[in-house]
């Protein structure tokens, strides 16, 4: 392909990103993340013309036998073969004298195995020190732009130069484009660990990391697999912030779910036990207020306030959560963040709070209904399920209690108090 149809490319890719983001800020109802896709394909396909697996296959065949009467094609596709497990690094070292890295598409070939294979191993380093100590004065201006930024791509300090790259711009991107690389190279092993050290550090303001984040979660497809990692370095800083709280369980009780079961019981696995005993207390405390929010818009009693201000000194003991809610009292559901399942035989406005404490599970129920304590055999039943009936409730407990009378020495609160001191 001459430069000018590769100008020609380039520029009407950008147009087509371009299109994109114009739709996607206008909410336009359109598969945007398909045709971001279809657009790096694009760049990955033709303008970086990666070789297929098979050529590659019958490449390292030979270069492994010794035979050295490479092709252009050949010589051009070296670089793909660095990181076969059956490459050593004198092997490395051969491939590195067989090529003319001054040419652009050899050059090219090996800058871009170096991003998309980055790791911690001595290839990883050769390639590094020895692309640091080049000069490049060709014509290709993606690659006068990568050697303008070496500092973010072959130095010591490369993946701290590259955090606050990403500090400054907020935007993947806008990142790429400043030091040459197509979004091709967003998943790429060097941009993944220089984005994880960007949440991890300190480097970008909180409000700087969400904002990234943002701009991550409408590609999640994408980055789906670093979402463990940023919701680990993320929760704690929120944690300890005190702000974006909201945002952060949004963002990651969607793509994560449930850290205490179902499938989020999975998709947290690498994240530490700390963020995920965060997270799940957020996620207790924003059922607890959903609840008592439902209870304060279906019913005048004042005895919701007692209630409220009863459990909630409970909740650094409290571990799993879940609220069950009858037909009309879905619509009152509507603020929370957060999925609950469907009471059956219960009113139309009724909810249940379950929540399990130590080795027992409590039911609190809106409207008239005792509180009761459950055996946690029940648990399947109560926690991560899409419906319960109110039915199995009222005759499964160990113990229950009417909520009367509100105060005085034989009040349910000392009771409840007296029998969770006793038995959990």
């Amino acid at each position: 392909m001459s430069d000018d149809k590769e100008l020609d490319l380039r520029s009407s890719i950008k147009n087509l990103k371009s299109v994109v983001k114009t739709l996607d800020a206008t909410n336009f109802n359109f598969n945007l993340n398909a045709v971001k896709t279809f657009a790096d394909k694009i760049d990955v396909k033709t303008i970086e013309k990666r070789p297929l697996e098979e050529d590659l296959e019958t490449l390292l065949e030979k270069f492994l036998r010794g035979a050295r009467n490479f092709s252009r094609q050949e010589l051009k596709n070296l670089p793909y073969i660095i990181y076969k497990p059956e490459i050593t690094l004198n092997h490395v070292k051969e491939i590195w004298n067989a090529m003319d890295v001054h040419n652009k598409r050899h050059l090219s070939g090996v800058i871009s195995v170096y991003l998309q294979k980055h790791d911690d191993s001595p290839k990883t380093d050769f390639l590094r020190q020895n692309l640091n100590s080049m000069k490049y004065d060709g014509f290709s201006q993606r690659l006068k732009k990568i050697f303008e930024a070496r500092d973010k791509f072959f130095s010591n300090e490369r993946f701290t130069n590259m955090a606050k790259l990403f500090a400054q711009k907020l935007s993947i991107y806008d990142s790429l484009e400043t030091i040459g690389l197509s979004g091709f190279y967003k998943t790429s092993n060097f941009i993944v660990e220089a984005l994880k050290l960007f949440f991890r550090s300190n480097i970008a303001s909180l409000s700087g990391q969400m904002k990234l984040l943002t701009e991550l979660d409408t590609e999640y497809d994408t980055y789906k697999n670093i979402f463990p990692a940023i919701a680990d370095a993320l929760i704690q800083k929120v944690y300890h912030g005190g702000q974006f709280k909201t945002q952060c369980i949004k963002i990651f009780y969607r793509r994560l779910g449930d850290p205490r079961f179902g499938n989020g019981s999975f998709n947290w696995q690498t994240v530490s036990p700390k963020s995920r005993d965060i997270f799940s207390h957020w996620l207790s405390e924003e059922d607890l207020e959903t609840f008592f929010r439902i209870v304060a818009e279906t019913t005048n009693d004042e005895q919701w306030d007692y209630r409220e201000k009863f459990w909630r000194k409970y909740l650094p003991y409290i571990t799993n959560t879940w609220i069950f809610l009858a037909r009309d009292a879905r619509r009152y559901a509507v603020q929370s963040n957060l999925n609950h399942g469907i009471l059956k035989n219960g009113n139309g406005n009724q909810a249940v709070f379950v929540f399990q404490i130590r080795k027992y599970i409590f039911s609190e129920w809106s409207n008239v209904g005792k509180v009761r304590a459950h055996d946690l055999s029940h648990s399947e039943k109560f926690f991560g399920s899409d419906e319960l009936n109110g039915e199995f409730i009222r005759k499964n407990f160990v113990d229950g209690w009417v909520h009367f009378p509100h105060g005085g020495a034989n009040c349910w609160q000392d009771k409840v108090r007296t029998w969770i001191r006793a038995n959990c």
